[in-house]
C-alpha cells in the first residue's frame, strides 16, 4: 500500500484532485504564520520551540508538495507564504523548509502515509495484542518436554517481537507527523492529551539543531556550522565541493573540519565511513576499466575516446559542513529580490535571471562594466565554468583581508558556492539535466586548454598565478578557459569589491539552476541526503518566485474561510 501511494503519478493525481476543491483555511493560525514577529529578527536566531517549526512545516507542506508533481500554489497561498517568510529569521526559516523536505521524503521514501490511517492504528493494536498474548499462553502453557534451549529461543523471539512494537509506537508518537497533527488540532488541550503535550514539549530542546565551529585552511577565520547529532539530523547538513584546478592536478579540493568534536566520535565516524569508501573506490577501478586510456590531468571518468579526453564525473570530491553565514547570505539575497515580486513581469525576471539581475541592481555602487557579457552572453553551463575559473584564480593569488570580516565571508561564500556547482554539473547530471548542457564537453575543452599551455605545476596557487600572468592572446577567447582568464582581468580594476560581485552572482546562478529543476529531480536528491539546491528551490517558492508558463506565478481558486474556534 506504502509503495502504490508513492509512486509519482499516483502522488500527482491526488495533488490535482487537491488542486480542484475548496481549501477551508484557519484565519487564527494564518494569523500566527503572519507574524511570528513584529518586524525581521536577528537572521542567526532560533526564535522558533523546534513542535512549532514543524507545525508550521506541515501546513507549508500540504501546499508546497504540489510543486513535487511541477504544479503550483494558489495566489493566496503564495500570499501567505511570501508575508511568514519576509518576518522569520533565516536559520528558522532553513528549519521550517527542512522539515517540508522531511515530510517529503517520507510520503515517497517510507511507509508514513499509511503508518497515520486509523486503520493502520487498528491493526497495530492488533498485532501487538496478538504478540503479547502468545507471550502469555506460551509462559503458561509450555510443556517441560520442549528443550531449554528451544525455550530460551522462543522467549527471545517473543520479547524481541515485543519491543520493536513498543520501540516503532514510540517512533510513531515522536514522528513530525504526530506533532504536527497534535499541534495543529489540539489547541485546547483536554487532560488525556497533557502528558503528550509535555513530552513533546520535552523533546524540543533534543530536536533542536546544534552547532560548532570550524576553521577554514590556513587560516585563523571560524564559522558556526551545524552539527546536529546524526539520531535528529533531518538531512546531510553538508556541501560538497568539485574543483577544476584540484582535479586537473589530482588533489582533493580544500576541506573545512569541524573544531569541536570528540576524538571518540571522530574514531566512530572513520569506522563507519571505511566500507563506503572501499566500496566506492572497487566501483570507481570497474568504471576506469571499462573506458579506455587514462591521460593527462582528468580524473575518474576521463578517458581518450574518439573524439579526444572527456571528463564525465570527478574523482576529487570534499565534503564540507554547512556555515550558518552561507544561508543566511543565500536567504538575505532571494528576500531583497521578493520584496517586489508582486506582478508576473518581475517575477519572470526573477526566475530568469543568473546574475545579470544582481549586477544590476549594484550597476550605481560599483561600476560592473562589461561583466553581465559573461551571465547572459554565453550558455548557462558555459558561464558556469567561466566564473569558476575566476573566482578560483583570484582565491588562490588573493590573501584575506585582515580588516575586513565582510569581504572575507563574501570570499569565502564565493568558493564553496563556485565548487558546489561544479559538483552538481558534473557528480549529479540526472538532477540538473535541465540547466547543464554539454557541461562535459566544455570542461573537457578547458582541460585540453590547459595541457596545451604547459601548466605542469603541482600546486594550485602557482597554477593560477602562472596562467593569471600568460599574455591573454596565448588564450583562445572563445574557450572557457579564455573567458575565465578574460573574466578575471576584468575583476583586477574591482579591487576589494569583486568579493561582493562574485558572492552575489553565485547565489543567481545556484537559484536559476534550482528553480528551473524539475520537482521530482529534486526529491530524488532527497534519497541521498539531501542538497543545498532543493532548500534553494523550496526558498525561491515560499517567496513567491516562481513562474510556470502554464500557470503564470499562481493558479487562482476561491478559498472558503471558517472562523477558528
Amino acid at each position: 500500500m506504502a509503495l502504490y501511494l508513492a509512486n509519482f503519478p499516483k502522488l500527482k493525481q491526488s495533488m490535482l484532485a487537491q488542486q480542484g476543491s475548496s481549501v477551508f483555511v484557519d484565519l487564527q493560525f494564518i494569523d500566527e504564520l503572519k507574524a511570528p514577529e513584529d518586524g525581521h529578527c536577528n537572521d542567526e536566531e532560533l526564535k522558533l520551540d523546534e513542535s512549532i517549526v514543524v507545525k508550521h512545516a506541515y501546513y507549508f507542506f500540504q501546499i508546497f508538495k504540489v510543486f513535487i508533481g511541477d504544479l503550483i500554489f494558489s495566489s493566496e497561498e503564495r500570499e501567505i507564504s511570501r508575508q511568514y517568510f519576509q518576518k522569520v529569521s533565516a536559520m528558522d526559516a532553513l528549519r521550517v523548509i527542512s522539515v517540508e523536505l522531511q515530510f517529503i521524503y517520507d510520503i515517497l521514501y517510507t511507509k508514513a502515509l499509511v503508518l497515520h490511517f486509523k486503520l493502520s492504528y487498528f491493526f497495530r493494536f492488533i498485532a501487538f495484542t496478538h504478540i503479547v498474548s502468545a507471550f502469555i499462553l506460551f509462559n503458561r502453557l509450555k510443556s517441560d518436554k520442549i528443550h531449554a534451549p528451544d525455550v530460551r529461543i522462543t522467549y527471545s523471539l517473543l520479547l524481541g517481537g515485543i519491543a520493536l512494537d513498543v520501540i516503532s509506537l514510540l517512533r510513531l508518537i515522536l514522528s513530525d507527523w504526530t506533532v504536527a497533527e497534535f499541534k495543529l488540532y489540539n489547541k485546547k488541550l483536554s487532560q488525556q492529551y497533557s502528558f503528550l503535550n509535555n513530552l513533546v514539549s520535552a523533546m524540543d530542546h533534543l530536536r533542536k539543531p546544534q552547532f560548532a565551529t570550524c576553521t577554514q585552511p590556513n587560516a585563523t577565520v571560524t564559522y558556526k556550522v551545524l552539527n546536529t547529532p546524526l539520531i535528529f539530523q533531518r538531512w546531510s547538513e553538508s556541501i560538497s565541493a568539485c574543483n577544476f584546478f584540484s582535479e586537473f592536478l589530482k588533489e582533493s579540493p580544500r576541506k573545512m573540519h569541524k573544531q569541536n568534536r570528540s576524538w571518540g566520535i571522530l574514531v566512530l565516524c572513520n569506522i563507519c565511513c571505511f566500507p563506503i569508501f572501499m566500496a566506492m573506490k572497487i566501483i570507481s577501478c570497474f568504471q576506469q576499466a571499462g573506458g579506455g586510456t587514462r591521460v593527462g590531468g582528468g580524473g575518474r571518468g576521463a578517458f581518450m575516446h574518439d573524439r579526444g579526453l572527456m571528463i564525465t564525473e570527478m574523482k576529487y570530491v570534499s565534503k564540507n559542513p554547512f556555515i550558518n553565514k552561507l544561508w543566511i547570505y543565500i536567504f538575505e539575497e532571494v528576500r531583497r529580490k521578493a520584496k517586489d515580486a508582486n506582478d508576473l513581469t518581475k517575477v519572470k525576471e526573477i526566475f530568469d535571471a543568473r546574475g545579470g539581475m544582481f549586477l544590476q541592481s549594484i550597476a550605481q555602487e560599483i561600476d560592473c562594466g562589461n561583466l553581465s557579457a559573461f551571465v547572459t552572453g554565453a550558455n548557462y553551463d558555459f558561464a558556469i565554468l567561466t566564473w569558476h575559473i575566476a573566482t578560483e584564480m583570484w582565491y588562490n593569488m588573493e590573501k584575506q583581508n585582515m580588516n575586513s570580516t565582510l569581504r572575507n565571508e563574501e570570499r569565502e561564500f564565493s568558493k564553496i558556492l563556485s565548487d558546489y556547482m561544479m559538483y552538481l554539473l558534473l557528480n549529479k547530471p540526472s538532477a540538473t539535466s535541465v540547466v547543464r548542457g554539454t557541461f562535459e564537453m566544455t570542461v573537457d575543452k578547458a582541460s585540453l586548454e590547459m595541457m596545451q599551455n604547459g601548466c605542469n605545476t603541482t600546486n594550485v596557487e602557482r597554477l593560477c598565478e602562472k596562467l593569471f600572468h600568460v599574455p591573454t592572446e596565448t588564450f583562445n577567447l572563445t574557450s572557457p578557459l579564455g573567458e575565465g582568464m578574460k573574466l578575471a582581468h576584468e575583476m583586477e580594476r574591482l579591487r576589494e569589491e569583486k568579493w561582493k560581485v562574485m558572492a552575489g552572482v553565485w547565489v543567481e546562478m545556484l537559484s536559476y539552476a534550482a528553480i528551473h529543476i524539475k520537482g521530482n529531480e529534486h526529491v530524488l536528491l532527497l534519497s541521498k541526503g539531501g542538497e543545498l539546491l532543493t532548500f534553494v528551490w523550496l526558498l525561491m517558492a515560499h517567496f513567491g518566485c516562481f513562474y510556470k508558463p502554464e500557470w503564470g506565478i499562481s493558479r487562482e481558486r476561491f478559498h472558503m474561510y471558517r472562523p477558528a474556534r
